[in-house]
């Protein structure tokens, strides 16, 4: 038996509960409109898109320049979709609801200067608009509560700055 199969890793498994923060905008508009106006809110760009951009520059002042104008009138950046929708229509399981993946990499450098890689586990974050009881609903989590969990007063500072980005893309969705 070779030396590597022989050895032993140790593993440690930490648990901490936190307040989360869960907003639901409701509004009379129809879905298609709200997901219309939300999609309008926001830039777009593939995770590939961003990594070619990242791979392409030789800094990162370079990188912020190359993606600035990709990110929308809300400075985020659509980097992935799931229409549940869709999805589900398979099930069959009749409903509107689709899920925007979202952020951008300039926020995501100041999270992570300031709470460290663990904060990486929550970007991007989401929003999710769905159709329930005749109304629309964009929902999302809010950062700040999931943050303070790291008590870091910084990152505390960026995550209350990203709530507010949310709540006014969702309330212009929702408008």
């Amino acid at each position: 038996m070779s030396e590597q199969a022989t050895l032993q890793h140790t593993v440690t498994t930490a648990e901490q509960q936190f307040a989360n923060t869960h907003v639901v905008v409701t509004t009379s508009k129809p879905f298609e409109k709200a997901v219309k106006d939300l999609q309008a809110e926001l830039g777009r760009a593939s995770t590939d898109e961003l990594m070619s951009l990242l791979s392409a520059s030789s800094t990162f002042e370079q990188y912020a320049a190359e993606i600035e104008p990709l990110a929308g009138r809300s400075n985020l950046i659509r980097v992935g979709f799931l229409d549940w929708g869709k999805m589900m229509s398979r099930v069959p399981l009749a409903m509107k609801a689709q899920c925007f993946v979202v952020g951008n990499p300039l926020t995501a450098r100041k999270l992570l200067e300031a709470g460290g890689p663990e904060v990486g586990l929550y970007l991007p974050t989401k929003i999710f608009v769905y159709e329930s009881g005749g109304q629309t609903h964009i929902s999302y989590d809010q950062f700040a509560p999931v943050m303070a969990q790291h008590g870091n007063g910084g990152l505390d500072k960026v995550a209350t700055a990203i709530d507010g980005v949310l709540s006014r893309l969702a309330h212009a969705a929702a408008v």
